[in-house]
């Protein structure tokens, strides 16, 4: 998935200008602005080294 990393316009939704960020959960994966999935890949990493520490 690439993701586009140029601000042509701004987004608007119920006449709501809405603000831009670096990354954003959807469907339980972390989206990133620059299209990577380093910090998803750190957060699943994480998650399953919590996991392995309670048994």
């Amino acid at each position: 998935m690439v993701n586009s990393t140029t601000n042509s316009s701004a987004v608007t939704m119920n006449a709501e200008k809405q603000e831009i960020v670096t990354s954003f959960k959807y469907v339980d994966a972390t989206l990133s602005k620059d299209g990577t999935s380093i910090a998803e890949v750190r957060i699943r990493v994480a998650m399953a080294t919590a996991a392995m520490v309670i048994y």
